[in-house]
């Protein structure tokens, strides 16, 4: 099917709903656990920074209005770190896949900090992720909301920067989460952060009822289908407004994903099969946020 089509389906009201929020990352959101939405504070947020080991950075964070407002000026003249840390809270997480992080930023990259229980202190399970460009000419405003996505198997064990051969990380022995700025630029960084939750399996059902789904399955994700329906939706959405069509890419070979989240291999076997398509092969789907299929 030729991927014009996408574009009518795109901007067609029928098919799209522009999202309230701005923030059009939706997948999972039905089944996950809130584990910090930073009213009131009840995890004791602390600030460690780089003076500990002699160095220079600064930073600071106030909470208000359901939100964390993260900031300071960093300084690669010793430490180079700034972190915003929890009090300790045993969390079991358990049959969960990930972190999910509603944050604004500046167009610099952080990471996300979780503790386990058991580990010598100091010792963290870390993964960086970007964030989008503040506003042109005004560095004070942080950019756009959006959601990022941290499986487990992404987080490593590191202490002061180094990676440790340790185990993975444990889900059912978090005690404590984190931000950390130590991308290795000076200058001053800010982060907003809205809630931290962890998110579980993915299916199409959790989408029901919240957005529709363009769905692009093939055998690699460098084949010729895949990668022409996956550059119009992404010409299409960059074109317009943002709206609630999620754009889901499973393949045998490449990265699988639901919107920004990654897609392991046992939820791509099963949604594979949920779409009665045989494995291996190229085709899409449209499903209605009504479960409907319409583009088979």
């Amino acid at each position: 099917m030729h991927t014009g089509i996408l574009l009518a389906l795109f901007m067609g009201p029928m098919v799209m709903s522009a999202h309230s929020s701005g923030d059009p990352e939706v997948a999972g959101r039905k089944d996950d656990r809130v584990l910090a939405d930073f009213t009131p504070d009840s995890w004791r947020w602390f600030t460690v920074l780089d003076g500990v080991m002699g160095g220079r950075s600064s930073g600071d964070f106030q909470l208000r209005e359901g939100r964390m407002d993260f900031r300071g000026v960093l300084n690669t003249n010793g430490g180079g770190f700034s972190s915003v840390r929890s009090g300790d809270r045993a969390m079991d997480l358990a049959g969960f896949r990930g972190l999910r992080l509603r944050v604004r930023g500046d167009g610099r990259s952080y990471s996300v900090r979780v503790r386990q229980a058991g580990l010598r202190g100091g010792v963290t399970y870390r993964a960086s992720f970007a964030t989008r460009e503040s506003a042109p000419g005004d560095a004070r405003e942080p950019g756009p909301w959006e959601t990022v996505w941290v499986p487990f198997d992404d987080l490593t064990p590191q202490w002061r920067g180094r990676k440790l051969d340790l185990p993975p990380l444990d889900p059912s022995k978090v005690t404590g989460l984190g931000i950390t700025m130590s991308d290795g630029g000076n200058g001053a960084f800010r982060i907003e952060l809205d809630e931290i939750a962890a998110y579980g399996r993915f299916d199409l059902e959790q989408l029901k009822g919240k957005a529709s789904a363009l769905v692009v399955v093939g055998p690699s994700a460098d084949h010729p289908g895949v990668a022409a329906w996956r550059d119009a939706f992404r010409s299409a959405s960059s074109a317009g407004p943002e709206q609630s069509l999620e754009l889901i890419q499973v393949v045998g070979r490449g990265p699988s994903f639901a919107g920004g989240r990654s897609l392991a291999p046992d939820e791509v076997r099963d949604l594979v099969g949920a779409l009665g398509m045989a494995p291996g092969h190229h085709g899409v789907r449209l499903i209605l946020a009504d479960g409907e299929r319409v583009l088979q």
